[in-house]
């Protein structure tokens, strides 16, 4: 009574949430204490020990010569059967005992059976089958009248170890499977009258394990009919228990299947049939086809038999038949196939988990698409011998499906999910794009002709890009295609990066490839703006800029490229410059559609900044390096081709300064005017190359008398031009420039112009450079009043 009254006690040191469930191992390891510790503990032990104490004893009685040998089957016998008799008796009062009686009494008889039947030799083949049915058929009785689970496990259990128990070595296969096919007929017979999903499972277990425990240690090539009969066999039993299963399990409708028999059934019979039979031609693609048919029928049958009632089912049996019949092609040509199917196999655990609310086989599910990765890794990557259709091809875009179905079915159960499986989403997508990427690549670059290879990896990650976006939408999945957008603008950035192994951007089929990545791009762009809820908001200027990014580089590389083969001299330096200048220019005028209009900034700022600089660059390469060699066409100073493209490179940045920064004007124009300053230098050190033969190199340059003079006096009349106008004008910061370049004259004509051997030029520059000062002292003397408001 104080124990009632009394409040429960919080324990502040307990964090777990009573409502938090336990992981699957968790429950898997508490279900198996609670089998062995409920009940009769020391019975289960006691029947266990008793039983294999039993196999001992008859086998060291057999190697000893006790007794004869019919006598001391006998006694084994007789000791089984009075275990089932004394089990019977105690149904009422011992339940518990009576059933471990019985189940040891079954497994004792199937020992006895199976030892002079095999082992000795002393019963008929077909008195010792029937015997065996016999026995069988009494444990599936037993276990049915008395609604005992475990009386049929145990029974059945013992049944199936006895041949290991009795091995050594050699026998008869046949006997083997035979004696299995009489105890699966015995789980049949359970399943027509109970939904015993733990004895389904030990029977098939039980036959699986051992027919691959055989196939690996005893098996020979003049055994393939026959094992591979059995296999079959074993196959159709288990179908039929899965569908017994369902049927007792929910009655009418059947909303609960066996995931283990119905997805694990064809994984582990296909896997031992390629085993058997995949040295043989085209033997593994028929087959896929036979059990793609096989499973199809199943499905229409039920769904038109049993209608609604059956869909679960029927849905199930369905996807094994496509899964099945997408194994077909590849094996026309290859035997491998384990990884593409356990990764569907295990995409139809997942949804079948899902469907059932199971997390043991959701997690069972994806631990299987790692064993298929794994699977590819050993034996998948070797070469195609046909485009496409080749096992390893088709393993990875298994892969890539079954792990994008797998991470929509975990997405689908929204909150049913635990913490584990919500992260699970996100890398089981990420999993799947990664496996189409390297199927998609590794297949074009290993399949495509040496004339298109390049279109088809561009081709990839597009394809790859507008599956999600569109299979995203489709199934409601934002996941998918809010991955579309960052995915798309990564591609760009590899595929650019990529150009430096190319001899031109657009050969070898990129011609057709870098257009479908950019419009696939865009499109999801696009499809982007409409989402409210898009991954990263804030790089959606940043995506777009990317795609400007990689037309300009791509661009002027083509057309550089073009130009080189036709046409010797400076043209081909000149595409570098004028085409991302136009793109500029483009993003400069912002037409009034989309992009442009709804991503003013990621244009204008983003994309053009950088073009900007490049340009920068550009200008100050081109005119400290470049000759400017205009061939076929003369040389005309300042309408040469470098120099008209130098100067349309200068306004059109000073165009995009003036709209992308109007608030720094002053500092566009000082750039604008710092760089045209290199440019008119340059082009007077070109002109006087072409007319009177100076030196173009740097050293030449600081040795030419000729040159000197004219740099001296041609920046002189520079600094005059800007300090007169500086004093019309009220600029302050002007004037000061156009002195200090004319400061910079001063010094040069000291230290270099001085140096000079020819008298004349020397004469000429500090005359030149004497008169221009002279006339700024006389107009401009001093800067103007400081009025730099305006």
């Amino acid at each position: 009574a104080r124990r009632i009254s009394e409040p429960p006690r919080s324990n502040p040191s307990s964090t777990a949430s009573p409502t938090s469930a336990p992981s699957p191992l968790a429950t898997a390891w508490r279900r198996g204490l609670g089998w062995f510790r409920n009940g009769n503990t020391i019975a289960r032990v006691g029947i266990l020990v008793l039983f294999v104490g039993a196999a001992l004893l008859a086998q060291y009685a057999a190697e000893s010569g006790w007794f004869p040998l019919e006598a001391r089957l006998a006694a084994v016998a007789l000791l089984g059967m009075g275990l089932l008799g004394l089990g019977w008796r105690l149904r009422q009062r011992h339940q518990g005992y009576a059933l471990i009686l019985q189940g040891g009494g079954v497994a004792v008889l199937y020992l006895t059976l199976y030892a002079g039947f095999r082992l000795f030799g002393v019963l008929p083949a077909g008195l010792a089958f029937a015997l065996m049915v016999v026995v069988a058929l009494a444990a599936a009785v037993l276990a049915v009248a008395q609604n005992a689970l475990v009386l049929a496990v145990i029974g059945f259990s013992g049944g199936f170890l006895a041949p290991l128990l009795t091995a050594e070595g050699g026998g008869s296969h046949i006997a083997l499977f035979g004696y299995y096919a009489v105890l699966n007929l015995g789980v049949f017979a359970v399943a027509w009258f109970r939904a015993w999903r733990s004895l389904n499972l030990v029977g098939f277990l039980f036959t699986f394990g051992v027919s691959a425990l055989w196939r690996g240690t005893g098996y020979g090539t003049e055994h393939l009919v026959s094992t591979d009969a059995f296999l079959i066999l074993f196959f159709l039993m288990y179908v039929a228990v899965s569908l017994l299963f369902a049927r007792q399990r929910t009655g009418g409708r059947v909303d609960y299947i066996s995931g283990s028999l119905v997805f694990g059934l064809p994984v582990a019979a296909f896997t031992l049939h390629a085993s058997l039979v995949g040295r043989f031609e085209y033997a593994l693609a028929w087959s896929a086809l036979t059990l793609a048919v096989f499973y199809l029928a199943l499905a229409v049958t039920l769904w038109r038999s049993r209608g609604a009632a059956w869909r679960l089912m029927a849905e199930a049996f369905a996807a094994l038949a496509v899964i099945f019949a997408t194994l077909t092609v590849p094996l026309v040509l290859s035997g491998g196939a384990t990884a593409v199917s356990w990764a569907l196999e295990g995409a139809g655990l997942v949804w079948l988990g899902g469907r059932q609310g199971r997390r043991l086989a959701r997690v069972f599910g994806l631990l299987l698409q790692v064993l298929a990765a794994l699977a590819w890794a050993r034996d998948g990557g070797g070469p195609a011998a046909m485009p496409v259709f080749n096992a390893s091809f088709m393993a990875m875009v298994g892969l890539a499906v079954a792990g994008y179905l797998s991470g929509w079915l975990l997405f689908r159960l929204g909150d049913e999910r635990p913490a584990y499986e919500r992260v699970l989403t996100p890398l089981l997508l990420a999993w799947a794009v990664l496996w189409a990427l390297l199927a998609g690549i590794t297949e074009v670059s290993s399949s495509m002709s040496a004339g298109g290879e390049a279109g088809g990896v561009l081709a990839v990650p597009a394809l790859i890009v507008a599956l999600l976006a569109v299979a995203g939408r489709r199934l409601a999945w934002p996941a998918s295609y809010r991955l579309a957008a960052p995915l798309g603008a990564g591609s760009l950035v590899l595929a650019t990066l990529s150009l430096t192994v190319l001899s031109h951007p657009l050969t070898r089929g990129a011609w057709w490839g870098w257009p479908a990545l950019w419009l696939t791009v865009y499109a999801v762009l696009w499809r982007r703006d409409r989402d409210d809820s898009a991954w990263l908001p804030g790089l959606t200027s940043w995506f777009h800029a990317l795609g400007v990014w990689s037309l300009a580089w791509v661009a002027q590389d083509e057309v550089a490229w073009w130009i080189a083969g036709a046409v010797d001299g400076v043209w081909a330096a000149l595409a570098r410059g004028l085409v991302p200048a136009l793109l500029l220019v483009v993003c400069t005028r912002r037409p009034a559609r989309w992009p442009w209009r709804d991503h003013e900034r990621a244009y204008l700022l983003l994309a053009g900044a950088p073009l900007a600089a490049l340009l920068a660059v550009w200008m100050v390469v081109m005119n400290l390096g470049s000759a400017g060699d205009p061939t076929p066409l003369p040389y005309w100073p300042l309408l040469n081709p470098l120099d008209l493209a130098v100067a349309l490179v200068l306004l059109a940045g000073l165009g995009w300064w003036r709209e992308a920064l109007p608030g720094r004007m002053p500092a566009g124009l000082a750039a604008t005017g710092a760089l045209a300053f290199l440019w008119l230098s340059a082009a007077l050190v070109r002109a006087l190359h072409y007319t009177a033969g100076t030196p173009l190199e740097a050293g030449g340059i600081m040795a030419s008398v000729t040159v000197q003079m004219a740099l001296s006096l041609f920046w002189a009349l520079l600094g005059l031009a800007a300090m007169i106008t500086a004093t019309r004008r009220g600029w302050r910061r002007v004037w000061m420039v156009g002195m200090g370049l004319l400061g910079v004259v001063v010094v040069k004509l000291f230290l270099i112009d001085l140096a000079g051997t020819e008298t004349l030029a020397r004469t000429v520059s500090f005359l030149g450079v004497g008169l221009v000062l002279l006339v700024v002292g006389y107009f401009s003397p001093l800067p103007p009043r400081a009025e730099e408001a305006s």
